[in-house]
């Protein structure tokens, strides 16, 4: 079994308001992105969150794709009948993204452009493939997946929670196992736009703890939005270790 040291931080960045939400729980991650230009944005990534760890946990906390996958459209079912009930909601969505764990192996479930990434020996290992039309852009060829944050159609979503009945999400990737060493992170776009994957990984590497990690991250990210109208930004970093 493994142990799991956490670490989150979430700022409105250059806006007012922060539509982002985050929530840990024991065994279970959750993030979510309320989306900019709709109405309670904030509303839709709170309670996309708070529902989705409800669900977990009411249902014995489960790793399986197929429950995994249960959620995903629960929760989106969720907030289309809060938008049936709240006319003033009616146009709220948000982008969810969450990881599971066994103790032995993790699951990740998301849905949007916020992301997840997993590192071994301080190297990018997986991620998550945005649900954009830039990320379906890069599957074809025509551009570098790293370029999806220059491009000027990246705010573009193909799926997002509370946008229609299905989802069209029919599988997840397959559970990773987890070793001593490892890491992982879960950020809105707001991060993952300004902080570079090789960023994550030299900072990661001189890192003793995820606070120092997520910290270092942070002070690149500050250092580039500065005077700017950025984002809200998120990030949950995760240090994977052995049981004592």
């Amino acid at each position: 079994m493994m142990t799991f040291q956490t670490y989150a931080y979430t700022s409105p960045g250059g806006r007012t308001n922060n539509e982002d939400m985050y929530l840990c729980s024991e065994g279970l991650w959750t993030l979510a992105d309320g989306l900019g230009g709709h109405d309670c944005g904030e509303v839709a990534s709170r309670e996309a969150v708070y529902c989705t760890d409800t669900l977990w946990k009411q249902r014995g906390c489960p790793t399986d794709e197929a429950s995994l996958l249960r959620i995903l459209s629960d929760v989106n079912k969720y907030i289309l009948r809060l938008q049936k009930e709240e006319p003033a909601r009616a146009s709220m969505r948000s982008t969810l993204v969450f990881v599971v764990t066994d103790g032995r192996t993790l699951r990740y479930a998301h849905v949007g452009d916020s992301r997840f990434y997993l590192f071994r020996g301080n190297k990018l290992a997986a991620q998550s493939e945005d649900h954009s039309v830039c990320a379906a852009v890069a599957r074809l060829g025509e551009i570098r997946y790293e370029d999806i944050r220059f491009n000027e159609d990246r705010n573009k979503l193909l799926k997002v929670i509370g946008n229609e009945e299905d989802l069209k999400i029919q599988s997840l990737p397959p559970a990773l196992p987890l070793q001593p060493g490892d890491a992982f992170l879960l950020c809105t776009d707001g991060f993952w736009e300004y902080v570079y994957e090789q960023e994550m990984e030299i900072d990661l590497s001189k890192s003793e703890s995820a606070e120092e990690w997520l910290t270092y991250m942070t002070k690149r990210l500050l250092l580039r939005t500065r005077n700017k109208n950025n984002d809200n930004f998120t990030a949950i970093c995760v240090r994977v270790g052995a049981d004592v």
